[in-house]
């Protein structure tokens, strides 16, 4: 674990998921799908229950490439980073990573925090090589914290994803870890 004092002056801890929180994260992505469209999906749209979350985490877990964090405040979840890599040897070097902060908790440095948790654990397993994610084009504050963290845009994705019936475009971008 570690803990990070964030812009409002609040202690953020930052550590590894574990099965005990499926259920406040699931709660978590429901309201998180009610609060912005910058993600995958929307209302009532997480496609995993807690049976199902639980499962995510302890596979996420027992695996050297992939890593599942949660940020909390106050003992409450407000975020997450997930990165999930490949079990096939010529791509188990490379993975996706997403993250998801809470509205309330917009705009506090937790994103950040979260970045520099991860990148610690990139460099200490020394087997991820690439670190990729996909950004919807509109979302410049997620935009500028990949770029911040050493992101390169690496291609668009047209009409990439449908919210309220409007399609937008993604953004592709990676990271090579040690080159």
């Amino acid at each position: 674990m570690m803990i990070y004092e964030l812009k409002n002056g609040k202690r953020l801890s930052i550590r590894r998921a574990q099965e005990r929180d499926a259920k406040e994260l699931v709660e978590m992505y429901n309201k998180l799908g009610m609060e912005s469209d910058n993600l995958t999906f929307g209302v009532d749209d997480y496609y995993l229950n807690v049976d199902q979350e639980k499962n995510l985490i302890y596979n996420l877990n027992n695996r050297d490439n992939c890593i599942y964090l949660v940020a909390l405040i106050d003992g409450k979840i407000v975020g997450n980073l997930t990165f999930i890599a490949s079990q096939r040897k010529r791509l188990m070097h490379r993975g996706e990573m997403g993250i998801a902060v809470l509205k309330d908790y917009w705009n506090l440095g937790i994103g950040n925090s979260l970045m520099d948790y991860f990148f610690k654990w990139v460099q200490s397993t020394e087997k991820i090589k690439k670190v990729e994610l996909q950004v919807r084009e509109d979302n410049i504050a997620a935009i500028n914290l990949y770029l911040k963290w050493g992101f390169k845009f690496e291609g668009k994705i047209s009409k990439g994803i449908m919210v309220n019936g409007k399609y937008y475009d993604l953004y592709y971008m990676g990271r090579t870890i040690g080159w």
